[in-house]
Parts: C-alpha cells; sequence; structure tokens
C-alpha cells in the first residue's frame, strides 16, 4: 500500500490521509489528483471548485485571524461553501490569535457549523500549549487536529495525551538532507515524508514538490531522525 492510500483515525472516528498538499489554484489540487494524493489545505480567500475535481477529496481549510466575531464565522463559511466545496468542509482549523476572548467566540461558532454539518472536524493552527489548554477548559468539541508550526515537544505531547492529530507544514532547507537522503536511496522530499510518518505527524507539503507514489517502506535510523528533526525544531 502507497503512503498516499493511508489514513489516521481521528478523535472524532473519522479518517485523515497521511500526506497532505497546499494548493492554492484549481491546477495544482488538479495535478495533486492526479499524482495520488487526497488531502489538500485550500485558501479561503480564492474560488476553486473542488467539486468538479474530484467527489474523493479531503478537504482542509483554514479560519484567519481577519474572523473576530461569530457572525463573520457564518459569513466566511457562506462564502467557503460558494467558492471551493458546496457541501462540507472535512477539517476546519481555527487560526488563534493573541485575543483569547476572540478565540473562544469562533471557537463556539465553529461547533455550530459542525453541529449543522458544514464542517466535518475541527482543529487549530498557531496554538501554543496554554492556547490549548484554554480552549479545552470549555470546549464542547475537543479539537481533532493541531497544526504546528515547528516540532514543539510540550505542545505536541498535549496534543497526543488529548488524542489530537498533529499535522505541519514542511518549510526549509530541505535539499541539505540529500546526502543522507543517498544513503536510503531516495529523495530528500521522501525522506523527510517517511520522517514525519514515523513520528506520528501529517505532513503538508507544497504544490509544486509533489512526487508521485512516495515510498515508506524503509525504517530511519533514530540518529538521523535526529538529524532531520533539527530542520524542524524551533529557530
Amino acid at each position: 500500500m502507497s503512503l498516499l492510500d493511508e489514513a489516521v483515525v481521528l478523535n472524532d472516528g473519522s479518517l485523515m490521509p497521511k500526506v497532505g498538499v497546499i494548493a492554492d489554484n484549481e491546477d495544482s489540487v488538479a495535478k495533486a489528483v492526479d499524482a495520488g494524493y487526497r488531502l489538500v489545505d485550500c485558501p479561503t480567500g480564492k474560488k476553486i471548485n473542488l467539486d468538479e475535481i474530484s467527489p474523493q477529496l479531503y478537504v482542509e481549510i483554514q479560519i484567519s485571524e481577519e474572523i473576530k466575531t461569530r457572525e463573520e464565522m457564518r459569513d466566511s463559511f457562506k462564502n467557503i461553501r460558494h467558492n471551493i466545496v458546496s457541501n462540507h468542509a472535512d477539517l476546519c482549523l481555527l487560526r488563534l490569535s493573541d485575543d483569547m476572548d476572540r478565540n473562544k467566540k469562533v471557537w463556539q461558532e465553529l461547533e455550530q457549523l459542525k453541529i449543522q454539518g458544514w464542517v466535518k472536524t475541527l482543529g487549530l493552527v498557531n496554538a501554543t500549549s496554554d492556547d490549548l489548554a484554554d480552549l479545552l477548559k470549555n470546549a464542547k468539541v475537543k479539537p481533532s487536529v493541531v497544526q504546528i508550526n515547528y516540532e514543539d515537544p510540550t505542545l505536541i505531547n498535549m496534543a497526543r495525551k488529548n488524542k489530537m492529530q498533529v499535522e505541519m507544514q514542511v518549510e526549509g532547507d530541505i535539499d541539505a538532507l540529500a546526502e543522507l537522503a543517498d544513503n536510503y536511496k531516495t529523495s530528500s522530499l521522501e525522506l523527510v515524508m517517511r520522517y514525519f510518518n514515523q513520528k506520528g505527524i501529517v505532513p503538508l507539503i507544497n504544490a509544486e514538490d509533489i512526487i508521485k507514489n512516495p515510498k515508506s517502506d524503509f525504517t530511519i535510523k533514530p540518529n538521523d531522525l535526529a538529524t532531520i528533526g533539527q530542520l524542524f525544531a524551533s529557530k
């Protein structure tokens, strides 16, 4: 089985592909689908008719910090259903701000949108361990996914304690791993995808970087895991 065919079970019982693609137009989405990818992270500010490209996509969207009220959240979702996916989003990630009151109010609206069937699963972006702990005190729906900017051990451990899936955008000088990748007879990106797979993190890669049928039939040694991890640690 290809890594692209594998999925993780989230804490709400739904399935999420183990690899995702960041795509900002219909051409990049079509390219990802053609290569076998199913999880697509899309911006909310553009019109991308995903329903016509593939009915089998796992659609992930982010709610920006500019959304500050429950009314703005409802209006934003109307636009999302008009411009991106008419039925529902599979995963909606709320980007947290420094305004904790705003975070709670918008999260409450997202909970209602989930109940109404506009979105299947909820998650967070830009959270710290303190943010997550604060939101969990009042949340009626526990986040299922936490997208991290770097490998923060405290946040990752808290997410896993609450059975939340961690995902992360793949950024940085991946080409620096070329020599190490040669040792495994693979490419730098394929090595990184396997790295995240071994660590139980869902990677999101840029559409222009996608590769078909990424190999997952090799195991990265502990010392090499530590070397790769330096690329994704806090700067």
